[in-house]
């Protein structure tokens, strides 16, 4: 029977150094695409599978990545862990989740101090957690996704939830909506945070004044968007229009406002925030404010690589634009 290939067996066939052939295998990011490509091509055709503990033990890297996320079963936070594993995947990391929503603080330390990990995405970030702060102080590279920390010295990737929910209230007040809905969030982040504070702008410029009576503030179910509905749309002078920080909290007030006989988009518009793949279903037909969740996740996944590799490198914030999508539950109103 003859010997499996060694990494300099490796190296020959694919025409690089031994050193070349073994940053590939730890997923240096510094290595030229094509000659990546070219050794991956060998690594194949040798049908070559390096030993995990062997390379850890040797390298000191896992290639797998912890990933902290809650709610994972709301629609934006499933695709976010959908993207986040393919991201992962492609470059030829692993990844282990935590669903923080059930793990109490301690278990998390643990997880921390037994690195157990290469480095951590975190994508629940809150003003009261430590979560991040403990990370960090571990010593293991982490990036925060989705939701930032204001004045946090670590990398982040967020949207624009500010400018997204500005160009939203702007739309509305541009199709001359004055009794507008707000279905907020108690801000826990600086997420939910812009995007209210976004969406009030643009109606402050527009001479637009929300109403007390038309401000609800509920948690994050389904169930609470369709008695928000409920409220909004039972008065005497219902809003003409509602707009909430995410898509499934829409998704309620679509159907709360269904219950009632109120028709959408005659009656009222809607607007959500995330554009998760539901909100294009015939169903819900939802204009919402798009996360840019591909270009976040790379964006990060990214950033955690050149972070494992140079740990004291500074660090970096990146911003993408959250684009408002307009679909029935406007009219299909252009923007």
């Amino acid at each position: 029977m003859s010997r499996p290939p060694t990494s300099r067996d490796l190296a020959r066939l694919a025409g690089v150094s031994q050193a070349t052939v073994s940053r590939v295998l730890t997923n240096n990011p510094k290595v030229n695409p094509e000659t990546r490509a070219r050794v991956l091509q060998v690594l194949k055709e040798a049908n070559y599978t390096p030993n995990a503990l062997a390379r850890a033990m040797k390298t000191g890297r896992t290639d797998t990545i912890g990933v902290f996320m809650t709610r994972v079963t709301s629609p934006f936070h499933a695709e976010l862990l959908d993207e986040i594993g393919r991201v992962l995947s492609s470059v030829g990391l692993h990844m282990i989740l935590w669903n923080i929503e059930h793990d109490p603080e301690e278990s998390v330390s643990r997880v921390l101090q037994q690195r157990l990990v290469d480095g951590f995405l975190l994508t629940s970030a809150t003003y009261d957690s430590t979560l991040h702060t403990m990370a960090l102080e571990s010593g293991t590279p982490t990036v925060l996704l989705h939701r930032g920390i204001d004045g946090l010295d670590c990398d982040q990737v967020v949207g624009d939830n500010w400018q997204g929910a500005y160009d939203a209230g702007r739309y509305l007040a541009e199709a001359g909506h004055t009794e507008i809905g707000l279905v907020r969030l108690e801000h826990t982040g600086n997420t939910s945070r812009d995007r209210e504070n976004g969406f009030r702008a643009a109606l402050d410029e527009a001479g637009v004044k929300i109403k007390a009576r038309n401000i609800v503030t509920v948690g994050v179910p389904h169930a609470d968007g369709h008695a928000a509905a409920q409220k909004l749309l039972s008065q005497k002078k219902p809003p003409t229009a509602i707009y909430t920080m995410t898509d499934l909290l829409a998704f309620g007030i679509l159907d709360g406002a269904r219950a009632l006989g109120v028709t959408v988009p005659d009656d009222v518009w809607v607007i959500g925030y995330d554009n998760t793949d539901l909100a294009a279903w015939e169903s819900f037909d939802l204009t919402s404010v798009a996360q840019p969740i591909h270009a976040i996740v790379e964006t990060g996944v990214d950033l955690l690589r050149q972070r494992i590799v140079d740990p004291d490198r500074p660090t970096e914030i990146v911003t993408l634009p959250c684009p408002l999508v307009v679909r029935g539950s406007t009219a299909n109103t252009p923007a």
